[in-house]
């Protein structure tokens, strides 16, 4: 059987789970507040409503606003990343999530997966959405190489995730531990794969029974 169609497949579904748990939360802040071609007013509009901010009553916290709006539309991926960096240490806390968000995706799309992971991890505690940054972090550091990271990550997010966020979970973590040589891990994350109705049982059989004969072997 040719694994190369199959295993693009369910790349594409893991990709796909990933999508759909943490891009609500990253839309809401980076494609919201920085959409191409959008004024700087209406940038700071969207600061202002997915950071919980209702008023503008502290003339300080306005300025900040404004401030990380101004930010999030410079073209200089270089610079904005400098400024928020700067921003994140020093910008009101309430704030602060939007600037280490926008960090990580600008990390990731540049294929700096050091500076991703961190940036990820040092979102967690701050914006208080453990699983989607632990999910995030993970995928940094899959795209790095670093596949037993990626395991031990995935691992502690299972105990304490909701259903929601078990597929993601499922598909991220068996194809790392398949990838870091954990092949009875690997097996036991796709066989609950196949209770999420993925549509790939018939490569997940396919994967499992590979991996059994491997360990048998």
């Amino acid at each position: 059987m040719d694994e190369r169609t199959p295993h693009l497949d369910i790349l594409k579904t893991i990709e796909q789970e990933m999508d759909s748990d943490i891009h609500p939360l990253l839309k809401k802040i980076l494609d919201n507040i920085k959409p191409i071609g959008i004024a700087v007013g209406g940038i700071v509009a969207a600061v202002a409503v997915y950071t919980g901010v209702t008023s503008y009553q502290s003339s300080q916290h306005e300025k900040a606003v404004s401030q990380l709006g101004s930010i999030m539309v410079l073209d200089d991926q270089a610079a904005r990343a400098e400024k928020l960096q700067s921003f994140v240490q020093t910008g009101p806390a309430s704030l602060r999530p939007a600037a280490q968000l926008e960090l990580a995706r600008i990390f990731m799309d540049a294929g700096d997966y050091d500076k991703a992971a961190a940036a990820w991890k040092a979102l967690a505690p701050s914006a208080n959405m453990k699983t989607v940054t632990g999910l995030g972090e993970a995928k940094a550091l899959v795209f790095k190489g670093d596949y037993a990271g990626a395991v031990t990550i995935l691992s502690a997010l299972k105990k304490d995730a909701g259903e929601e966020f078990a597929g993601a979970i499922s598909a991220n973590l068996a194809f790392a531990a398949e990838k870091a040589g954990q092949s009875d891990l690997a097996i036991a994350e796709y066989e609950a794969l196949k209770t999420k109705d993925s549509g790939n049982d018939a490569f997940l059989d396919y994967k499992i029974g590979k991996l059994k004969a491997k360990t048998q072997g």
